[in-house]
């Protein structure tokens, strides 16, 4: 178990993400390496300090900011997961991980479409043979 956290070099970690993240956005490929929940900017190390708070739990550190909005009846609801191992790769051991990750996601990403797109022809077949029965 991890005793002691490094902070910096989490923030270092979640900015490559983020970084990777807006890259890709940018060519309309979207992935989420920080987990669906999170709202994770680049950011600077002092407000990242300031903003977020951290909490390890089954290999993954959750980096987050739950507080609640002022005048409003709602939270942050800001979530980050990030593997614990990430912080003890290498530059190049990182970079590989990543692209492994954004594979995997895409692929996971393309499985899903064409389970929505059986989906949509099942029902597109039954709206048929109802409109026939019409």
């Amino acid at each position: 178990m991890m005793k002691t956290l490094n902070l910096y070099k989490l923030w270092q970690v979640m900015n490559k993400l983020s970084n990777k993240m807006e890259e890709l956005s940018e060519k309309y490929i979207y992935v989420s390496l920080l987990g669906v929940k999170s709202e994770y900017y680049t950011y600077t190390f002092e407000y990242f300090l300031d903003y977020y708070s951290f909490k390890i739990q089954d290999g993954t550190i959750i980096v987050y900011n739950d507080d609640n909005i002022a005048w409003e009846d709602d939270t942050n609801s800001d979530f980050s997961y990030v593997p614990i191992e990430l912080l003890e790769m290498s530059d190049e051991e990182f970079d590989i991980w990543m692209e492994k990750e954004i594979e995997s996601l895409l692929a996971e990403q393309e499985e899903e479409k064409i389970a929505r797109k059986e989906i949509i022809k099942s029902e597109i077949e039954r709206l048929q043979k109802q409109l026939e029965n019409l």
